[in-house]
């Protein structure tokens, strides 16, 4: 077995550092969702800004139990994995450690690991609503990370192989049920739980995390540049930390720029835009003493699963927040559950303390039509209503209410209540994602992850996503079939690395053709599918021209404006087969 170059060890170790760094990321960005939507569930305003510390300290467990994983045995770590353990220790301490203590340190960091639990370091991701559909990106980090540790010294063992297969059952074991079963919104009380939890585990982390037989080193204090890397220390925060010393006219353009990256929903953001500049111009005459108006902010978004709705909503709460027209500008998810209690009387209660926690923002309301039995039996729901559409018009300039769930149903309970339908002042209507829509939120995936598609894995993605756009019913999974697709073709990268021996940059960051995998089609049929030759529009500044879908992913001239673009993606052209003549014998 020949030793790996000393520029692939340094390649290994850069591509570590890397990982090490989008996992923090994660983290800390994830802590900021929490303090976005789970704040009004801090004692105080200092607590719920603490979300992203705390999220950062348990980074620091989710990193140590990778590497533990694969390195189970302190005596069996090579020079090569010790070399690993060096960065992931400047990661955590944000000091080097050399010589003698490097090999005590590294011993520590393996047998602290072993009291840790899969479950507890991502239990955020995996019970709290807003950060569960951030679990494959999690997932991918940690099967990069130890697809790296084990190939640092240029041979990967069947016991390499066996750490990485056992770890990867006991990260998904940590997810019951698996991200696509999970789909609906936390009870209020297992958040709180949760974030409780969050809490105490942190500040056992940040107890816990230093040298062995050590004084822990204190880092200075480094903010991190532009495509530079620097040390983790306790008293980093991300860019966003700051967003309460944003002035409205930032947070406005924030709120703004976060819904112009969302992919299509063109008719979403027009309607947005244009009750945005409404309100805008309302507030400056309102600033003059003009007279004014205020239309009713209350919405219903109607669409099938994973067409955007919950994403939407945060951003048109943010947008509020930054208008002035809500003083917090939060969102609180809720449904049937959150609203309805078991018993005769708690409804009322129940209901009113989730409008509580919603005030001065946006309660959204997921499957709303539950609520309405079209028998009238249903007093619960009833009550539920009747308390909802009070406190909607007692407190409608410290409450907005978005209804949302499949169009028909939707819009049957509207129509057939009066208070809704008037006090319900727009409806959006979410439409289902097109194929090539699909694509591009594969690839923005792809892209947050730093994986490149090439051709042969775009044609793959936009053949099954045609084919399952194609047959699609009211239950199809649009954004979350994406997302899917993405998880499950990391898997299979995984597995296909896990056969190879020296793992370059390109490898992990290239998902092939054959790695694709498409949520709900069998692989010989995608296989199937993409043998056969096809074309797709492309467009160039307003041209569109049909090519050959072998140069998806490639540079394209032009005939129109005589320069090259970049064929990202493209409409498939659907090619119908040309009947028979009368005069043609029919075979």
């Amino acid at each position: 077995m020949s030793r790996p170059s000393d520029d692939q060890i340094i390649e290994s170790l850069r591509l570590y550092r890397e990982a090490l760094q989008q996992t923090q990321a994660l983290f800390l960005d994830a802590g900021n969702l929490i303090r976005g939507s789970y704040g009004w569930l801090g004692d105080d305003n200092a607590e719920a800004s603490s979300f992203a510390e705390q999220m950062n300290d348990l980074h620091h467990g989710f990193l140590m139990k990778v590497f533990a994983a694969v390195v189970p045995d302190a005596d069996a770590k090579n020079l090569e994995q010790r070399q690993m353990g060096r960065v992931l220790l400047e990661h955590l301490w944000g000091k080097s450690v050399l010589g003698h203590q490097l090999h005590d340190a590294v011993d520590w960091l393996i047998n602290a690991a072993k009291d840790l639990q899969w479950s507890e370091l991502v239990r955020p991701f995996a019970e709290l609503p807003d950060l569960r559909n951030h679990w494959g990106e999690l997932e991918t980090l940690a099967m990069r990370m130890a697809n790296l540790l084990t190939g640092i010294d240029g041979h990967v063992s069947l016991a390499d192989n066996q750490a990485i297969e056992a770890m990867k059952r006991q990260f998904e074991s940590s997810h019951a049920g698996g991200p696509e079963k999970l789909t609906k919104p936390t009870d209020t009380d297992n958040a709180r739980e949760a974030i409780h939890w969050l809490r105490q585990e942190a500040s056992r982390l940040r107890g816990e995390v230093g040298p062995a037989n050590a004084e822990k080193p204190t880092p200075t204090p480094s903010h991190p540049q532009p495509q530079q890397a620097s040390p983790t220390t306790k008293t980093q925060q991300p860019e966003t930390a700051a967003d309460d010393d944003r002035t409205p006219e930032q947070r406005l353009a924030d709120a703004n720029a976060k819904l112009d990256r969302l992919i299509g929903l063109d008719n979403i953001k027009d309607q947005i835009e244009t009750l945005t500049n409404f309100l805008a111009m309302e507030q400056k005459r309102r600033e003059l003493d003009l007279p004014t108006s205020r239309p009713s902010l209350h919405m219903a978004f109607v669409g099938n699963p994973g067409t955007g709705k919950t994403t939407v909503a945060r951003i048109i709460a943010e947008i509020y927040g930054a208008l002035g027209i809500l003083e917090k500008g939060h969102l609180v998810e809720t449904d049937r559950s959150g609203l309805v209690a078991e018993f005769a009387g708690q409804t009322g209660p129940k209901t009113n303390a989730k409008i509580d926690e919603a005030l001065d923002g946006v309660l959204f309301i997921d499957e709303a039509y539950t609520l309405i039995d079209e028998s009238g039996q249903d007093q619960y729901g009833r009550e539920a209503i009747q308390t909802l559409l009070k406190r909607m018009e007692d407190q409608r300039d410290r409450l907005v209410v978005i209804l949302a769930g499949y169009p028909n149903e939707m819009n049957a309970m509207i129509r057939s209540n009066p208070g809704l339908s008037s006090r319900v002042g727009t409806t959006m209507h979410f439409a289902d994602y097109d194929s090539e829509s699909l694509c591009r939120i594969f690839e923005l995936l792809a892209s947050k992850a730093k994986y490149q598609l090439p051709t042969e894995a775009r044609r793959r993605l936009l053949r099954g996503f045609t084919y399952l756009h194609a047959q699609r019913d009211r239950h199809f999974g649009n954004g979350r079939t994406a997302r899917n697709s993405f998880e499950r073709s990391v898997r299979r990268l995984a597995n296909r690395l896990a056969t190879i021996d020296e793992i370059t940059r390109e490898l992990l960051t290239t998902l092939q053709g054959d790695d694709i995998e498409v949520a709900g089609i069998k692989q010989a049929h995608l296989r199937a599918m993409s043998d056969k030759p096809g074309k797709v529009r492309v467009e160039c500044k307003g041209f569109a021209q049909v090519i050959d879908d072998q140069k998806l992913g490639t540079d394209v001239d032009c005939p129109d404006c005589g320069e090259a673009f970049f064929a990202a993606w493209g409409e498939p052209v659907i090619e119908l087969e040309t009947a028979p003549s009368e005069d043609e014998p029919s075979s």
